[in-house]
C-alpha cells in the first residue's frame, strides 16, 4: 500500500489508521473516460441486445436501487454497475426504478447528476420507461443496492432470475444467502458501502455523485447524526478523487497533525455549502401537487395476511413527503390523489409519512426553523383486493382495526390520533374505505422503522411490538 499521496495524507490528517482502500479491490485499469460515456454506452448496448439477441441479453447484469429513486439509490446503482463492468469486466447496466417523467420530481437528484457530468435531460440513464415493453423482464442476473428484495416485476415468468449481489443498509430480510458480496449492515448511506468497494482510481464524476449521496443522507457528515465511521471513511476516500477536490481546503487546514479532528471533512466550507444546497433542493417541494408528492418518494410492499381466512396477500405502499399535511393535503387533495395513486398501483393500503419543521416567526417577521415533526396518514381501499375476500370476513373494517391497533400500540413511534384530519368524514373516499391520521411522537422514526413495523402488523395475528432503538433513529427520510 502506498505511503504517500493525497489520500494517504488526508487519512493521516483525519487520524485514520490507514488510507481507506479496501484490500479486496485491486488497482485495476479501467476504460471508460467519463461517467456520462459509460452510462450512455451501457444503456445503448443493453437495449440493443434485449431487442435483437435475447441470448446475449441474458449475459447482462442489471443493477438497481429501490423504487423510491432517491439520490442514494441512483448513486449506488450507477457506481456498482461501473464496478461490475469496469473492474470485473462483466456487462452491467444501472436501472433507475422510476419512470423517466418522474426524474424531475427530485430537484436534488437533478443537481447531483449535473455535478456528475450528465446531460440536462439525463438521457444517459436507463429508466422503467425504456424497458416497459419487455415482458417478461429480459435479464436474469440482478444486483440489488439500497434494498434487499427483488420486486415481483423482475421474477414474474422469469424463473431463472437470480440475485448475485446485495449491498444495503436497511433491515435484512434474510434473502439470497449465496449473493456475493452480500453486504447488509446499518450506515448513514448505502453509497458509503459501495464507495468502499471502489478501486483506487474511479472517474471524478462518479466520486462526486457518491459524495453527494453520502452528504445528503448524513446531513453533511454531521457529528452525532446518522453518519457512522464507514460513512466518514468513504467520504474521505472519494472526496479527494471528486471534481470538488481542488476546492477542499489544504489538508493541513482540514486537520492539523498536532490537533486531531475526526470531523475535518465536515468542517470544510465546500462540504457545508454542497450539503446546504442539496438539502434545500430536497426540501423544496412547493411546486409539486399532491399526486406528485405521493409518487416522488415511494416504496411498495406485498404482505401475506396469515391471520386471515385463506391467508390472502395484499399490496401496500409508503410515501414519504417532506411537508406537513396542512400545507398540501387539505380540502380533499390528499384523498383524491391517494385514491388515484392507489388505483393506479393496485394498492389496498397506503401510508403517507410526512417529515417537516415547524416554521416559527420572530417578532421582526423573519421565519426560523422550528421543531422537527412527523405525521402519518393511512388509507385502506376495498377495491380491488378486499372486494374478493369479503365472503371470508376480510373487510376494510377488519383490516383497519388490525392496522390501527398495531400502530397505536407501538411504543417506538408514539402516535396520537390527529383529530383535525378526519379523512373518512370528508366524503372524498370511495364507499367502504377506511382512513386515519396520526401525529407521530417520535420524530426520529423514519420509513426505515415504519416499513418493518407495517410488515409485522399486517403479517402477525396480534399488534407488533415496538422496534428497538436502532430502528427508530435517523431524521431525514
Amino acid at each position: 500500500m502506498p505511503k504517500s499521496g493525497p489520500l494517504r495524507r488526508l487519512s493521516v490528517a483525519l487520524r485514520l489508521t490507514e488510507a481507506y482502500l479496501p484490500a479486496q479491490v485491486p488497482n485495476i485499469p479501467t476504460t471508460a473516460t467519463s461517467l456520462s460515456l459509460f452510462l450512455s454506452t451501457s444503456k445503448a448496448e443493453y437495449l440493443k441486445d434485449i431487442k435483437e439477441d435475447r441470448k446475449k441479453a441474458a449475459g447482462w447484469t442489471v443493477v438497481m436501487g429501490n423504487e423510491a429513486g432517491d439520490l442514494d439509490s441512483i448513486a449506488s446503482a450507477i457506481a456498482y454497475a461501473w464496478i461490475q463492468a469496469e473492474v470485473h469486466k462483466k456487462p452491467a447496466v444501472p436501472l433507475i426504478q422510476v419512470e423517466r417523467a418522474d426524474l424531475n420530481l427530485r430537484a436534488e437528484n437533478l443537481y447531483a447528476l449535473k455535478l456528475a457530468g450528465l446531460s440536462e435531460t439525463q438521457e444517459e440513464l436507463l429508466t422503467l420507461t425504456e424497458i416497459s415493453e419487455f415482458k417478461p423482464f429480459p435479464s436474469q442476473k440482478f444486483i440489488l443496492v439500497d434494498h434487499n428484495r427483488l420486486g415481483e416485476a423482475y421474477t414474474t415468468d422469469n424463473r431463472k432470475a437470480e440475485v448475485i449481489a446485495v449491498v444495503d443498509h436497511h433491515e435484512d430480510e434474510g434473502l439470497y444467502p449465496k449473493a456475493d458480496p452480500r453486504i447488509i449492515s446499518p450506515c448513514g448511506s448505502c453509497s458509503s458501502h459501495v464507495a468502499a468497494l471502489c478501486p483506487r482510481e474511479i472517474p471524478a464524476e462518479l466520486a462526486t455523485l457518491l459524495l453527494t449521496a453520502i452528504l445528503i443522507d448524513t446531513d453533511g457528515l454531521k457529528p452525532g447524526g446518522k453518519a457512522i465511521q464507514l460513512d466518514r471513511d468513504s467520504a474521505v476516500s472519494i472526496a479527494v478523487k471528486s471534481t470538488l477536490a481542488n476546492s477542499i481546503p489544504p489538508l493541513s487546514a482540514l486537520a492539523p497533525i498536532d490537533h486531531p479532528n475526526p470531523d475535518g471533512l465536515y468542517d470544510s466550507q465546500t462540504i457545508k455549502e454542497l450539503t446546504k444546497t442539496l438539502t434545500e433542493k430536497k426540501a423544496d417541494v412547493s411546486h409539486l401537487g399532491a399526486f406528485d408528492l405521493l409518487r416522488r418518494d415511494y416504496k411498495e410492499y406485498n404482505y401475506q395476511l396469515s391471520w386471515a381466512v385463506k391467508q390472502p396477500s395484499i399490496k401496500a405502499g409508503l410515501s414519504t413527503v417532506p411537508a406537513s399535511l396542512k400545507s398540501w393535503a387539505t380540502d380533499g387533495k390528499l384523498e383524491q390523489a391517494a385514491v388515484k395513486w392507489m388505483q393506479q398501483r393496485g394498492l389496498t393500503v397506503l401510508g403517507v409519512l410526512t417529515s417537516f419543521n415547524d416554521v416559527k416567526k420572530k417578532i421582526v417577521g423573519k421565519n426560523i426553523k422550528g421543531k422537527h415533526k412527523r405525521e402519518m396518514a393511512w388509507i385502506i381501499l376495498q377495491e380491488p383486493q378486499l372486494a374478493q375476500t369479503q365472503s371470508e370476513g376480510l373487510t376494510t373494517d377488519v383490516l383497519a382495526r388490525h392496522l390501527w391497533a398495531g400502530v397505536e400500540a407501538d411504543k417506538g413511534i408514539q402516535v396520537k390520533k390527529y383529530k383535525k384530519f378526519d379523512l373518512e368524514r370528508g366524503g372524498k373516499l370511495p364507499a367502504g374505505s377506511k382512513a386515519r391520521v396520526f401525529k407521530q411522537g417520535n420524530a426520529n422514526a423514519t420509513r426505515k422503522a415504519i416499513a418493518p413495523l407495517l410488515k409485522n402488523i399486517l403479517e402477525s395475528s396480534a399488534p407488533a411490538s415496538a422496534p428497538g432503538p436502532s430502528e427508530v433513529t435517523g431524521k431525514t427520510s
